[in-house]
């Protein structure tokens, strides 16, 4: 690639990759700040000829005695050794703990086990009916048949979850350290492999997440801390590291319709005003979206807002609303602030 960039024969994106890998050699060493893409051009075409030569050095000898290296190729070189020396030190740390759970758990050697590939997602229906979709490159554990008191599965990766309500039985997710607990309910459970983070967003119902050992939600005493309890359109971010977890909403929020003919009634829902207080709107997107609105100048209220907005986002509905009132709205936990002078 350096050789095509020297000889202008590189795409517009080597070219941008070129240039970038460039500017970062000297990160590390507090090296010269950043050059102008004609200055790296300029110091390439006037190295190519020592890279070439030492190319030829090595293809002409079997054993080269120590070969004298531009300084800028050790730091390259030495950028992707420990580069590849910290991902598999990561990947093994990473798999060792991310198998602690599993390995503390009695019978999990007899348990099934369904691995998706790596570039399509696979469906699975478990013996009690519940529904799991595995992304990528995910792994699930889990019985033939549930049987006793608890529904136990455990998770590698990032998958979707619609699970049989049995009010009896609850339904166990385990993912890395930490444990979703639900009756019947629909939810997502992802891991990043890089933060070591695990969320969890809910979709429909009601879930319990915790860290692992912490058994019921009784014991848990301290809900930042030792767990949460999270609600339609709600998602929680676990860091593992200080054992934080932090709720806020997921990045598209869905009517939520508590009904046997959900879909239909979710296209039924009227969101077309017409000289409606901003009151009235916020109650209607609540009732809607299972969010609690929020404002904070009580003069708010008096606005009036006439649209059709059927159809948004949420996010975007919110847009046109503080828009048409001059205000705006912020995320605040779960709940959703809208800020402006209001309307006398």
């Amino acid at each position: 690639m350096l050789k095509r960039y020297v000889e202008d024969d590189c795409t517009e994106d080597e070219k941008k990759l070129v240039e970038q890998w460039y500017e970062l050699l000297g990160d590390d060493e507090d090296q010269a700040p950043a050059m102008a893409a004609g200055d790296i051009k300029e110091t390439l075409q006037r190295l190519w000829p020592k890279i070439q030569a030492q190319t030829q050095l090595t293809e002409n000898y079997k054993q080269p005695k120590a070969a004298i290296i531009p300084l800028w190729l050790r730091w390259a070189g030495a950028a992707v050794v420990t580069g590849a020396v910290c991902m598999i030190l990561y990947r093994l740390q990473g798999n060792k703990k991310s198998s602690d759970v599993y390995n503390d758990r009695p019978g999990i050697a007899r348990l099934q086990e369904t691995n998706t590939s790596a570039t399509a997602n696979d469906t699975l229906l478990l013996s009690d009916g519940t529904m799991v979709i595995l992304e990528p490159q995910a792994r699930l554990h889990y019985p033939a048949n549930f049987t006793g008191s608890k529904r136990e599965v455990f998770l590698e990766g990032n998958a979707f979850f619609k699970v049989t309500r049995n009010p009896k039985c609850p339904f166990y997710v385990y993912s890395r350290n930490i444990v979703t607990q639900v009756l019947g309910t629909s939810f997502f459970v992802k891991s990043n492999p890089l933060t070591k983070n695990v969320e969890v967003a809910v979709r429909t119902g009601k879930v319990a997440v915790y860290e692992y050992g912490q058994e019921t939600i009784k014991e848990r005493h301290n809900e930042e801390s030792n767990g949460v309890i999270l609600k339609p359109n709600q998602k929680v971010i676990y860091n593992s590291e200080d054992h934080h977890f932090r709720t806020t909403l997921i990045e598209l929020p869905l009517p939520v319709v508590t009904s046997k003919n959900a879909e239909d009634k979710i296209t039924e829902l009227n969101f077309v005003f017409e000289e409606t207080p901003i009151a009235k709107v916020l109650e209607h997107l609540e009732q809607a979206y299972h969010i609690e609105m929020v404002m904070e100048n009580e003069t708010l209220a008096k606005c009036l807002f006439s649209g059709d907005i059927k159809g948004q986002a949420l996010y975007d509905q919110l847009e046109i609303i503080c828009a048409s009132v001059q205000a705006t709205y912020e995320i605040r936990g779960t709940r959703i602030l809208i800020k402006g002078s209001g309307c006398e």
